[in-house]
């Protein structure tokens, strides 16, 4: 696996949410391929910014992509492909 920054994983997190659609922590964090130490910070601070919400199902907590982070998703998409353009990672 390559070296992913903040924008690369917060990209990831985004981009599990809008193709997979609500799901538990641990799909989620499999889904972005993080471990649980870098996984609880990064989502803490994107239910901050109401990006995703985050909701207790009995036993489990779902994340579900919110309609500000469905807007962040596009803007990173469209970093992205710029970087891609410029021969650079996000």
């Amino acid at each position: 696996m390559r070296y992913r920054g903040r924008a690369g994983i917060v990209y990831d997190i985004l981009k599990a949410l809008s193709t997979y659609g609500p799901m538990p922590m641990s799909r989620l964090m499999t889904a972005a391929n993080l471990p649980y130490d870098r996984f609880k910070d990064i989502v803490k601070k994107l239910v901050s910014k109401g990006l995703i919400e985050e909701r207790r199902e009995g036993d489990k907590v779902i994340y579900t992509l919110r309609g500000e982070g469905f807007k962040a998703l596009e803007e990173l998409e469209r970093v992205k492909k710029l970087m891609e353009e410029l021969g650079l990672r996000l």
